[in-house]
């Protein structure tokens, strides 16, 4: 075979070859297995998107006004969902925005929660991730809870 032919197979050849996933679209698929997973209350697959150090803070509006900030450990947060009585719990993100910079991504989502199909708050979701030995693990997670000024269902 001659050097062009050997040129051309092989061009061919990386033509035809998967493209390999960009950093966004893995951070994004990372995030919406991620929220499938606590959505059909998967909590060992959801968890096994973080990294053991995740760090969690949340801040509540009551309806009665003001705020209250609260942070919870990644046990918590997943003893949580394991404690939970049997629901149908149903977190929608909306207009997903992804910043990201070689292994560090950031992802900010405003969503809204229905649990058994009652709207109980919306808010905004930030998901931090980072690469850490060739995965995207979530290193932290934190949201807003607003029971006011929700989109209708």
């Amino acid at each position: 075979m001659g050097d062009r032919m050997k040129q051309a197979v092989i061009a061919l050849l990386l033509a035809a070859a998967p493209a390999a996933a960009s950093p966004k679209s893995e951070v994004l698929a990372a995030t919406n297995s991620f929220m499938a997973a606590l959505n059909r209350g998967d909590v060992a697959a959801a968890e096994a998107f973080t990294h053991p150090a995740l760090t969690i803070q949340i801040l509540r509006f009551p309806p009665e006004g003001g705020s209250r900030f609260q942070t919870l450990t990644r046990s918590q947060l997943f003893d949580n969902f394991r404690n939970a009585p049997p629901r149908k719990f149903d977190e929608g993100l909306v207009k997903t925005k992804l910043l990201i910079t070689r292994d560090f991504a950031h992802v900010w989502a405003p969503y809204t929660l229905d649990i058994d199909g009652k709207r109980i708050h919306c808010g905004v979701d930030s998901f931090g991730w980072s690469k850490v030995d060739g995965q995207w693990r979530m290193t932290s997670f934190a949201w807003t809870a607003d029971p006011k000024g929700c989109p209708p269902k």
